[in-house]
């Protein structure tokens, strides 16, 4: 729960006139987000005559109480240049007149290149001044955590016993572990009596994957932060993700494991090694099973206390023994009540999105193509898995729509689809289209349509504009495409081969035509793999000429694989 007590404000504009604001009468607005349903609001006011040229500044005295206990972290880098910056911790006659036994810390993070001779005093404050604008329009960068100044501000009260402790890591991953232990509690949706530990986790996967959805309903202030014991999320049929957890972990119980909630990372960059304990980091979590003998899944960890299974059972999507992909490389906590086990996910424990897409199709002498499609998608690679679960063939038909960027004038007609969450085998989809305009001539051939193909790279970088944040990307998944096309002419392909093997994507085209008397059968491959990449401060004018010529290369296979040359 937070309030503003106060807001002040200054507007010198250009001219000189000088607007102030000085107000307890704040905004309230409805603060819900997509898919979560809350009691919380929001609070705001306006700073009236705001223009060009104007200089701004702020001034907010709020009251907190935080269920997670005193710990805050703050932004310094704004959309535009900030002339001084001030952070006071313990301000006198403000909310800590006399802080006494309390010890206060301050933790500021990645302030080069950005500040220049800032004013940190342990415990204190930090002050900075001219502060460059945060960079616009540079793509492929680390998230704003990883890459711009932040502090982290910390009370440590012997007294305080609401909250965990940020001493160390170990005494904040005792105190999660110690609230979500009572909640574990087995309510046997399913018999798996007689089953094998790891078929019964299984067993108990798959029926939450089909009975239990996603949905975020925070009624009370520390529902962000503790899960429904497992029979509520049960009873429910939905949760979030600690409660997804809660419910898993609560029939691994019943088995007689040992369990633990996981603390992990996934929407805002990575947990860097030397970060403070802070709980208000994470913003995901998954479960542990502890194991005293190996199951043969890829998604096994071993740690000082002992080998872990880890499981998110929020991605329905993700067969029981691996991780989705968002989680590869992530630093994740174990939260135990002998203290914290991070591990950091390696690639082989994730499962990497993957399609094969197969194309039979034929073009008339008015370019109108008539093609036969079959998609078999491991993961959700398309996103034709969880399109079918939410909207059933309706959003498999606009999925598909997007996926070949068809024109309004394609008619597109699913056939048959598999179970979306059989995970034991790829999910397939069979369709039909027809488009008129499927070929565009040239005066010396024609334009094939780019069904398949995968997409061309954004443009992460002005011209003419320096480079200022590193060059990463995180994508994966995996592409199989081939093709069929019967012709009316004899052609043969402009571009009939094409490797591309760049920091990130390996690429590799083909195209072969072979006439038919007065026509061509057309045969294309395409195979693609994207992979995560990181150019570094040090190497980042390098990792943008990297993505320039691997977006060259995904451009000229867009321009001159689909040109088709008509020869005699």
């Amino acid at each position: 729960m937070s309030k503003v007590r106060r807001l002040r404000g200054w507007n010198l504009r250009p001219d000189g006139d000088l607007t102030q604001l000085d107000t307890e009468a704040v905004v309230t607005l409805d603060a819900d987000l997509g898919g979560e349903i809350t009691t919380a609001v929001a609070t705001g006011a306006r700073l009236p005559r705001v223009m060009k040229g104007s200089v701004l500044a702020f001034e907010s005295q709020e009251s907190l109480r935080h269920p997670m206990g005193p710990t805050a972290t703050a932004g310094i880098m704004q959309r535009h240049p900030v002339r001084r910056w001030e952070l006071e911790a313990a301000a006198p006659g403000g909310w800590f007149s006399s802080p006494q036994n309390v010890s206060v810390q301050l933790d500021v993070r990645h302030m080069d290149p950005w500040l220049k001779n800032p004013e940190v005093m342990p415990g204190r404050f930090v002050k900075a001044e001219s502060i460059p604008a945060i960079p616009k329009d540079e793509g492929a960068s680390p998230h704003s955590r990883n890459a711009f100044p932040s502090v982290t501000i910390r009370f440590q009260d012997p007294d305080f016993r609401e909250g965990p402790s940020t001493e160390n890591w170990d005494k904040l991953a005792e105190w999660v572990d110690q609230q979500y232990q009572p909640r574990f509690r087995p309510s046997r949706p399913l018999d798996t009596r007689g089953m094998e530990t790891g078929e019964a986790l299984k067993a108990i996967s798959r029926w939450m994957a089909k009975e239990l959805t996603y949905k975020q309903v925070y009624l009370s202030p520390d529902r962000g932060w503790f899960p429904d014991p497992g029979p509520e999320v049960v009873r429910h049929r939905y949760g979030d993700c600690k409660d997804l957890t809660c419910c898993l972990l609560s029939e691994a119980k019943g088995l007689d494991l040992e369990v633990h909630p996981v603390l992990a990372l996934i929407g805002h960059g990575f947990i860097e090694d030397s970060e403070v304990p802070n709980p208000n980091l994470f913003d995901h979590v998954i479960s542990a099973i502890k194991l005293e003998k190996s199951l043969g899944f890829p998604a096994e960890m071993d740690t000082p206390q002992g080998r872990f299974l880890l499981v998110d059972p929020t991605s329905r999507l993700t067969p029981l023994g691996r991780l989705p992909a968002y989680l590869q490389d992530q630093r994740v906590m174990i939260c135990t009540s002998r203290g914290a086990a991070w591990v950091r996910i390696p690639a082989s424990a994730v499962e990497v999105p993957s399609a094969r897409v197969l194309l039979e199709g034929e073009v008339d002498a008015s370019r109108t193509c008539r093609a036969k499609l079959r998609f078999l998608e491991t993961g959700d690679r398309f996103g034709l898995r969880s399109a079918m679960l939410k909207e059933g063939a309706r959003g498999i038909l606009q999925r598909l729509t997007t996926v070949l960027e068809l024109v309004p004038a394609a008619i597109l007609e699913i056939e048959r689809t598999g179970d979306p969450l059989d995970l034991s085998q790829p999910f397939v989809v069979t369709a039909k289209v027809t488009q008129p305009g499927a070929l565009r001539s040239l005066p010396n051939g024609e334009t094939l349509v780019t069904w398949g193909l995968p997409a061309v790279p954004q443009i992460i970088q002005k011209v003419g504009v320096a480079r200022m944040l590193p060059v990463q990307t995180r994508l994966q998944g995996r592409l199989e495409f081939q093709a069929t096309y019967l012709l009316p002419w004899v052609v043969e392909p402009l571009l009939p081969e094409l490797t591309l093997d760049s920091p990130f994507r390996t690429l590799n085209w083909t195209a072969k035509a072979q006439r038919e008397g007065s026509s061509s059968k057309l045969t294309l491959r395409c195979t693609h793999e994207l992979r995560p990449a990181l150019f570094d401060d040090k190497a980042r004018e390098k990792g943008l000429a990297e993505w320039k010529q691997d977006r060259a290369q995904v451009l000229r296979l867009h321009r001159d694989g689909v040109t088709l040359l008509h020869t005699k």
